[in-house]
């Protein structure tokens, strides 16, 4: 488990070098509030036992794009170099529950040292394709949580987004930009995915064994009326779930709730990301509501109907 005396820390998301864990994550000094994040960056080689290192990224300053605060991100290691995608709000713009989000880039050769790229913002919603705002919990523009897949030609960023179907339900979705450069990024339309909540959060997308699988997470307020009548008594509550596909692109769809861990689990963290690690995938995030540690690796399984707990 990891904590952070005298601070707070949200989402997490990892890379693995060399035999180290390097773990960054959402944090501020407390009692701060989380609109006043910077990315900070823990080592471990055995998932459980963390050395915090110092702040990978800070926030921007004066009027800059990402000066309010930094936000849920990921790092891909391509062609020799790592890239760390995150999601920003700009001081001042708006009230805070009508901010918009953009993506930027920050890159490293070492997993420490990190630049942010001089291009930034790199993208952020096309209002073409994407709704601006909606009555759903935080209504500011959906454009957030970035997660990079690397595909061989070209790179694939999801990110928690709106979309503009008529049937408002089905807006909740999983937004999608495409580059071969790492620079120029193309807005495409959002992923195929079963209608499940007003904001699928943290999306993320992985091979194994020739199956994709969608992680994310979401809360029982943000699930759809319609699927949660599909399980009458089920205790929903603030979780991690799976859809499968047969592609990075999808179509995504949910077996049963969905659910990564059951119920009764004893530690139901959030937000949680997937590490292979000495041959077993492990999961590991923050305890939902808690914003104090990360939980240690818990193992799953990736089946035909998603990722489950082992």
């Amino acid at each position: 488990m990891f904590s952070l005396p005298g601070h707070t820390i949200g989402d997490a998301w990892f890379a693995v070098r060399d035999g180290v864990a390097h773990c960054f994550f959402c944090t501020s000094p407390e009692p701060r509030p989380s609109w006043h994040w910077d990315i900070g960056h823990a080592v471990s080689r055995d998932l459980v036992n963390w050395q915090f290192v110092g702040l990978a990224l800070e926030r921007g300053t004066g009027e800059s794009w990402d000066s309010q605060t930094l936000s849920t991100g990921s790092v891909l290691a391509r062609r020799g170099r790592y890239w760390m995608a995150y999601s920003a709000l700009r001081r001042g713009e708006n009230p805070p529950t009508r901010k918009v989000h953009r993506v930027g880039l920050a890159v490293s050769d070492d997993l420490h040292t990190w630049t942010k790229c001089k291009h930034n913002p790199v993208n952020e919603r096309d209002p073409r394709l994407y709704e601006r705002l909606g009555p759903v919990h935080k209504a500011y523009g959906q454009w957030r949580d970035p997660v990079l897949f690397d595909d061989g030609d070209c790179v694939y960023q999801y990110v928690c987004a709106r979309g503009k179907s008529p049937d408002r339900d089905r807006r909740g979705t999983v937004g999608l930009a495409i580059s071969r450069d790492m620079r120029t990024w193309q807005v495409e339309p959002p992923l195929q995915v079963d209608s499940i909540a007003t904001e699928i959060e943290v999306p993320q997308v992985y091979r194994i064994d020739g199956r994709y699988y969608l992680l994310f997470c979401t809360s029982a307020d943000r699930l759809l009326p319609a699927f949660k009548r599909r399980f009458p008594g089920h205790p929903f509550r603030s979780a991690d779930y799976s859809m499968v596909g047969e592609s990075p692109l999808g179509p995504f769809h949910l077996h049963g709730t969905g659910e990564v861990l059951p119920p009764d689990a004893p530690v139901q963290p959030y937000a949680s990301r997937l590490i292979q690690w000495d041959g077993q995938w492990v999961m590991l995030g923050t305890p939902h509501g808690g914003t104090r540690h990360i939980c240690d690796p818990i193992p799953v399984v990736a089946t035909e109907s998603g990722i489950r707990a082992a």
